[in-house]
């Protein structure tokens, strides 16, 4: 019996390793607003305590789709000099439920009276994965994943690095964030199955229209173990310093629009609308995301200059 629920525990948890390699690090439409999600470097380069809340729900309508929630804070220390962060970041995919709590830490270097600085960060913890089988729909009452409502669960460390340049109108940041390749599952039936790295490589710069429009358009390319090189394209408009609309493009796979109002210079809100283009979008086209951001100021000069990323 234990032989027979291994074989079939592995036909389905290899095809959802398949399927969803891409998904093992978590989407996000807002990484132009929130790159503390994907690069440690980020931590502290809002100059103030910043908390950031975020929810995903992925191909809406369709059973067993993505939904990922984050609570996500970082601050400057020691003159700004260096930079600390908390990421909990929790995804469910299927039968899967994975949760990830990560601490960052950056050395934030100023390169100038501008303050443009070159920011190195690393980030370490754990991701606790559970992966409930026996909570799938089978057409055999009597499979021995239900039977035995099986479950494959495992706790691993990793760890991640990252670049973050930036200045008050620009930033480029380089980052993996995570970097060792660790078992999806203790059992000796999936030791194949294994964390993919990924790679991203993040921009964006703001062009002053005049005294009411800038103008920021972005580009993220992610590279990832045994898959193609995956490209998104974001244009957005700042109107006033106070409302964000964009539009992005994620080649081969969704396109989309947000926006973004700064209800005060500590807080905002958005909202992100993606639409699935590739044949996800036969069944559930859409995805939607919504994000709030606070910033605790600590001191005037931090309210002088708006944040653009």
């Amino acid at each position: 019996m234990i032989k027979h629920t291994k074989t079939a525990g592995l036909i389905v948890f290899s095809f959802l390793s398949m399927t969803l390699s891409a998904q093992q690090e978590v989407q996000n439409s807002f990484y132009m607003f929130n790159s503390s999600i994907l690069n440690p470097a980020y931590a502290g380069s809002r100059d103030a305590l910043s908390v950031v809340v975020d929810a995903r729900s992925q191909w809406t309508g369709w059973k067993g789709a993505p939904k990922t929630n984050s609570f996500i804070m970082h601050t400057p220390l020691m003159n700004e000099s260096i930079g600390v962060g908390l990421n909990v970041v929790n995804d469910v995919i299927g039968p899967t439920n994975k949760t990830a709590i990560f601490g960052d830490f950056a050395y934030r270097i100023r390169l100038n009276k501008a303050n443009d600085r070159l920011c190195f960060g690393v980030r370490a913890g754990a991701d606790l994965i559970r992966n409930n089988l026996g909570s799938l729909a089978v057409n055999d009452a009597t499979d021995p994943l239900v039977i035995n409502n099986t479950n494959f669960n495992s706790n691993t460390f990793n760890t991640g690095a990252g670049v973050y340049y930036y200045g008050k109108r620009f930033f480029v940041g380089l980052t993996a964030p995570k970097v060792i390749p660790s078992k999806l599952s203790k059992d000796a039936a999936f030791a194949a199955s294994t964390q993919v790295l990924h790679y991203y490589l993040i921009s964006g710069y703001v062009f002053k229209l005049n005294s009411l429009w800038d103008l920021k358009p972005g580009c993220a390319i992610k590279y990832t173990q045994n898959a193609p090189l995956s490209i998104d394209a974001n244009l957005s408009v700042l109107f006033n310093e106070k409302i964000w609309f964009g539009v992005m493009y994620r080649h081969g796979s969704a396109a989309g629009a947000n926006i973004v109002y700064n209800f005060t210079k500590q807080l905002r809100v958005g909202y992100a609308y993606d639409y699935s283009i590739n044949n996800m979008g036969k069944y559930s086209p859409s995805s939607h995301e919504v994000i709030i951001g606070f910033d605790f100021l600590s001191n005037q000069k931090a309210l002088k200059s708006p944040r653009y990323f």
